[in-house]
This record gives structure tokens, sequence and C-alpha cells, in this order.
């Protein structure tokens, strides 16, 4: 069954039992076929290259901790071959430079692009409570909280001509409390983030969303 199919199937499952009950609207969640801009067995292989760090950072190593990752989840969602390679010098390498880095290797495409992390301490509203007299009332504080964001421009090279198949920017954000946050936690948790993002418009891997069918 294709996937489209068995998705619609499980929704209307789910909306002729959430019919049988008198509650309200039911919550479910799905998985969904991905859509990917390549046709399938566009390629056969995906080189990985570390990507160019736009803010560089004391102790880590951005843009090579990032082709790790992505070398490790493309794997386990890729039937083809993924191998690590060498980005050529130069902040946007000519196609001549990737056709070099490929060797011949047509039916490859590399994953590269550049990355930056960057954080930023900023003052939100809270609730807290405020003691006054003998009794405790609601009020309205400001705290502070640092905002780090990972923002990765990704690029799927062609390995046969050098020529760029896909471009797309990918941002995400997280706030801490903790001011002393490390780098290392921030782009851990981003990158798992961005992750859900990247393979399904990549590979066209199916994701799971939520969706409220809402009963007549």
């Amino acid at each position: 069954m294709r996937p489209a199919r068995a998705a619609l199937l499980a929704v209307l499952v789910a909306a002729a039992a959430a019919a049988c009950r008198s509650d309200g609207p039911v919550a479910v969640r799905l998985d969904m076929p991905g859509v990917s801009p390549f046709p399938p067995g566009a390629f056969e292989e995906i080189i990985v290259t570390g990507f160019r760090t736009v803010t560089p950072l004391p102790d880590l190593d951005l843009g090579r901790e990032l082709a790790a990752y992505l070398a490790a989840e493309v794997r386990r969602a890729f039937p083809g071959r993924v191998t690590a390679g060498e980005r050529p010098a130069g902040e946007e390498p000519d196609p001549a430079a990737w056709r070099e880095a490929a060797a011949g290797r047509d039916g490859a495409v590399f994953l590269t692009g550049a990355v930056s992390l960057t954080s930023q301490v900023r003052k939100a509203v809270q609730n807290v409570d405020v003691p006054e007299g003998p009794f405790k009332l609601a009020g309205r504080g400001l705290i502070e909280q640092v905002r780090w964001t990972l923002s990765i421009d990704l690029a799927v090279i062609s390995g046969r001509t050098g020529e760029a198949l896909f471009r797309k920017d990918y941002r995400e954000s997280r706030d801490y409390l903790e001011l002393d946050k490390p780098a290392e936690f921030a782009f851990s948790d981003l990158s798992a983030i961005l992750r859900g993002r990247l393979l399904p418009t990549l590979l066209g891997t199916p994701t799971i969303e939520p969706r409220t069918l809402l009963r007549r």
C-alpha cells in the first residue's frame, strides 16, 4: 500500500472511532509521507563534507561536528552509500572544483554548506509570586535567558556537473534559563530538531505529524 493511501486510511479509521464517542475533538499522530525534490534513484551516493563555519567557536569545531552528525543520520535513512569527503577550498567552490572532488563518481552528490551557532542574552517577562503583606500576589517580573540559534545554509551539489541541485536555509532557536549553557549542549538540541526538517526534504522520509479530528 502506498504511504499516502496508508495515511489516509489511518485518518478514516481514527475518524470512525471518534464518531462512535460522545467526547470532543480527538488528537491523533499520523505517519505522513515526505516530499523530496529529487526523483527516486536520482543519486547513488551521498558525500558529506565538512561545513564552512561562519561563526567559529573556541571549544567546538562546528562544521566538522555537523558533518559527522548528518552523515550518521543520513546513513540510517538512505539505502545507498554515505561517505565522508573534503570540501574544496574557498567560500563558494566553482563547479570544476566539485567535479574534481567527485573523481568521476557521477552517481554521487555532495551534502555541504555553511553553518553558524550564535547566542544572545535576552530579557523575558515571567509570572512570579510577589510577597506583599501577609499574602503572596501574582506578579510579572523580568528574567534573563540565553537564546542559541543554529543556522544551516544547506546545498546538494551534483558530482557529475558540479552544479547545485538544491539549496535551502534552515534556522532553529531555543531559549535556556541557564546563561552559561554550553555551545555543545545547544548544538545537540538544535541539530536534533533540524534533523526532523532536513531528512524529509532531502530523502522524502516520513514524518509523524499531529492532527485533530473534529466530531460532527
